[in-house]
């Protein structure tokens, strides 16, 4: 294959070749709006079968043809046999992305095809798949994908591909995000209408802002249908997308008659935060101009132009804020703030408590807090708000027992002041909520294979996603799934695993609302495994590779963030550390341990 891409493939411009293996690190943010993954100076150059090329070849130079769809994989099709083969292929939307370049090899003569024609094998580790634009990591481990079997023949004295195996486009993942860009589309979650990230990929030289917006018609499949939906209602259509000057996007629909006035304030939402919201890069537009049949539309009391600001529309809700929390080594609870950057007692009955808490969360809207005391064996909650005309503290000195278990190891509230806990309750093992109204708990319905497993819990800001660290020690991974229910119970969906290659996950938080930060270790694929030393990393969970942020240590117990204008925090060795950003050098702040942003 190494030969065979030299001679097929280069990247124009004086760029480096592609690498196929090797340990995620810091790069340039992928270009946005229009862009593949492999940078504005750089593009992908290919060239037709070439006369004396072996077997093996051809097919190492068709892999990598199939990466430009140009003109209908006009390229691609030069590489197979006139006639039927080249006039009936027809890949669709269909990627199996493999980790590194897969092997290609001429099948033994005991296999070979009757009449003297060629088999070529291919085979790899597959990584994850793309259908529609649906994106799916193969799982916690990469996965040899079964092998794909090309029948060779020879035209005109030229080795071509008679036969081609029943499946879409293989490509590296490399030269997977050279003709694909990650987006996110945002629908309604249906458990509380908050506008809820999908992520999406594209191609890179497709009509994206009309792929993006044709996306939000329709609910994504499988598991996402249970758990979100959209304004747009049956008969609904895209018309066009324009680009007007200063990066404004014309979106001209149509929406059946008789549809309300909430119906075009959810549509315009949706169509808004997913063409301005930056998603894994710059976002694609600032603003948007609505047409609906054929008349251009706004929310009443605002002006034609629309950003996620204007007044009546949805927007993501934001990631936690100040002031941090974090527990003393003798457990009672502190935090943080710009006025109290060494710590002063936190307010309420949290403050005032005599409960040892080894664990800790506050609530979004900073009015309740949790911990978890005793050996791992009970959940305690209680108000962080003042009480009384001078606002002193409640009289209560003890926060209220919510749950008694065993092995309770992370909690975590949503936005509804629903707080979720792993561990075990009577005996069974998983995933619990305690209702904000006080109720019992109940515990949560996971997909086959997580029920036990669950041993951390971070809620999206969204509070429709649950962040989840499944497993112990050295197969500690991370997992991201979405949240169906209510009141008369939970459920959790769409599972799928981040941050491919990473395990021992420590700890992990929410960075935004398409981005965690975890403390792992990255084991490369490959025959002879090799693990790295404990580090941070920027996960994005649409599946894609983590990065990392250069800094080793070990002893991570926890680590918080509220997005790129707040610090991070994390806790390790009994210590509290704080980065400005990303990336950015960690400085001690005091002793301390269990550190969270509320949310």
């Amino acid at each position: 294959m190494a030969a065979a891409l030299a001679v097929a493939a280069a990247l124009a411009g004086g760029c480096a070749v592609l690498p196929t293996s090797g340990t995620p690190a810091s790069a340039p943010a992928r270009p946005a709006f229009g862009g593949g993954g492999g940078g504005g100076c750089c593009a992908l150059i290919v060239r037709g079968p070439q006369a004396g090329w072996s077997a093996e070849q051809v097919v190492s130079g068709f892999l990598v043809a199939s990466a430009k769809p140009a003109h209908d994989f006009a390229l691609a099709r030069e590489y197979l046999a006139p006639g039927r083969t080249r006039d009936s292929w027809q890949p669709g939307s269909a990627v199996t992305i493999l980790s590194q370049t897969p092997k290609v090899s001429r099948e033994s003569e005991r296999l070979t095809q009757p009449g003297g024609s060629t088999t070529v094998v291919v085979s790899g580790q597959e990584m994850a798949t793309l259908a529609g634009d649906q994106y799916t990591p193969a799982g916690s481990g990469d996965q040899p994908t079964p092998p794909l079997y090309f029948t060779m023949k020879s035209v005109n004295g030229h080795t071509m591909i008679g036969q081609l195996p029943a499946n879409g486009l293989l490509l590296t993942d490399n030269l997977f995000h050279l003709v694909y860009t990650a987006r996110v589309v945002y629908y309604y979650g249906l458990r509380n209408s908050e506008l809820v990230p999908s992520p999406v990929f594209v191609p890179a030289d497709s009509d994206i802002a009309r792929t993006l917006v044709n996306d939000l018609r329709q609910i994504p499949p499988g598991g996402l249908r249970d758990a979100v939906g959209t304004g747009f209602q049956p008969g609904s259509r895209v018309d066009s997308v324009q680009t007007a000057p200063g990066r404004t996007a014309i979106v001209s629909i149509h929406l059946p008659r008789g549809t309300s006035y909430s119906t075009y304030l959810n549509v315009a939402s949706q169509v808004v935060a997913t063409l301005t919201g930056p998603g894994y890069g710059t976002a694609p537009f600032e603003a948007v101009k609505l047409k609906v049949n054929g008349k251009q539309w706004s929310p009443r009391h605002s002006g034609p132009v629309l950003t996620q600001d204007t007044a009546g529309l949805d927007r993501p809700r934001p990631g936690g804020n100040g002031p941090v929390y974090y527990l003393t080594p003798a457990g009672s609870v502190r935090m943080l703030s710009l006025l109290s950057a060494r710590g002063i007692p936190a307010p309420g009955e949290a403050g005032t408590s005599r409960l040892a808490l080894h664990t800790v969360a506050v609530s979004p809207d900073h009015e309740h807090l949790a911990g978890i005391a005793g050996p791992a064996d009970t959940v305690y909650t209680g108000d962080l708000t003042a009480t009384g005309q001078s606002g002193a503290h409640p009289a209560a000195t003890d926060l209220r027992s919510r749950l008694i278990g065993t092995d309770f190891s992370s909690l975590s509230w949503d936005n509804e002041d629903e707080l979720w806990v792993a561990g075990r309750v009577g005996h069974k093992p998983g995933v619990w909520v305690l209702p904000k109204d006080k109720g019992g708990a109940m515990r949560v319905s996971l997909p086959r294979g997580l029920g036990g497993h669950v041993t951390g819990v971070r809620i999206a800001p969204d509070g429709m996603r649950i962040a989840m660290i499944v497993g112990w020690g050295p197969k500690a991974h991370l997992e991201l799934g979405y949240i169906t229910g209510g009141v008369q119970g939970f459920s959790v969906t769409h599972v799928v695993s981040l941050g491919p290659g990473l395990s021992g996950v420590s700890a992990m938080s929410w960075f935004d609302e398409n981005h965690l930060v975890a403390a792992a270790r990255y084991s490369p694929p490959g025959p002879q495994p090799r693990t790295s030393p404990l580090q941070l990393w920027e996960v994005p969970v649409n599946g894609d590779s983590a990065t990392s942020l250069h800094w080793q240590q070990s002893g991570v117990t926890a680590i918080t963030a509220a997005g790129p204008h707040y610090p991070l925090y994390l806790s390790r060795d009994g210590r509290l550390e704080k980065s400005v950003g990303l990336g950015e050098p960690w400085t001690d702040v005091t002793a301390g341990q269990a550190v969270d942003y509320p949310g």
